[in-house]
């Protein structure tokens, strides 16, 4: 079974990062957005599995986007992905639909310490939720596996809800 993951972001490094960890993780990558409103086009056009969303981007921002998707795709699994670092921003993300939301780090050293982790457990989910094959079914005790289950058990504090999956059970 596929899973297919649309990235969007502005920049154009922080895209790679996350396409680089989606097929890691064995996503296939279905498309690229740079701006909300190409983002909205791009979930019409090409209905992914899950997909990135930047907070702040030209012709429309990820608000925008999100809140359009979201009309028209209520089950849609969107990760927003935001340099934005204020609570507000977050709760309101998350208030108008998002599935899950993550900060962006200021270097690309710690992009890929704390960001890919996040990215990652948001994958896992989608996967699990959807029914998609996951590739950690059983996770270990290695660095990744407690990164990933770190950064959900996150995600579940954030969200005031109860750890689900393969993961919230080690």
């Amino acid at each position: 079974m596929s899973k297919r993951l649309l990235v969007t972001d502005d920049a154009m490094i922080i895209r790679e990062m996350i396409k680089e960890t989606a097929i890691a993780a064995g996503w296939e990558i279905a498309g690229e957005a740079e701006n909300g409103h190409a983002a909205v086009e791009a979930y019409r056009r090409l209905r992914p599995d899950a997909m990135t969303l930047d907070i702040v981007m030209p012709e429309y921002d990820g608000i925008y986007a999100l809140e359009n998707i979201r009309v028209e795709f209520p089950a849609a699994r969107i990760l927003m992905v935001s340099a934005i670092d204020q609570t507000s921003v977050l709760k309101d993300a998350l208030r108008k639909g998002a599935t899950d939301f993550i900060i962006k780090p200021s270097s690309r050293c710690a992009v890929e310490s704390s960001m890919m982790p996040a990215v990652q457990a948001f994958l896992l989910r989608c996967e699990k939720e959807q029914g998609l094959p996951c590739p950690i079914t059983e996770p270990c005790q290695c660095v990744e596996c407690r990164d990933v289950r770190r950064v959900v058990e996150q995600w579940n504090e954030v969200r005031g809800g109860a750890p689900s999956g393969s993961l919230a059970k080690t």
